[in-house]
């Protein structure tokens, strides 16, 4: 049972890491949000509203853009952690490997290497 807290420790130590970094890289958001889950990369418009389903590591994440924001509407993780988050610029569902990160087209190359 220890390893098991530990290594929630370390999900969410990352995840804050993930939150503080996008703040340091993209302060101002943007118009477009970037997916990345289980590998494959998305683009979706801010302006345009809507749901969006990505298939992750462990099952379907659901995205609703609304009003040029975006959060995590539902997700099969255990904890619900990207779920609670609510509307951000950074969003992550790590246990099915879903990262969003709001910016602009140019902005990505600088993030992805």
């Amino acid at each position: 049972m220890a390893m098991g807290k530990a290594a929630d420790a370390i999900i969410y130590i990352l995840y804050i890491l993930l939150i503080i970094l996008s703040f340091a890289l993209l302060p101002e958001g943007g118009s477009t949000l970037f997916v990345e889950a289980d590998g494959r990369d998305y683009a979706f418009s801010l302006s345009e509203d809507g749901l969006y389903e990505v298939e992750g590591a462990i099952g379907t994440t659901v995205i609703e853009i609304s009003d040029g924001r975006a959060r995590i509407l539902s997700s099969p993780c255990p904890n619900q952690t990207c779920v609670q988050t609510g509307w951000s610029d950074t969003l992550c569902c790590l246990p099915n490997k879903v990262i969003c990160i709001s910016g602009e087209r140019g902005d990505v190359d600088a993030i992805s290497g």
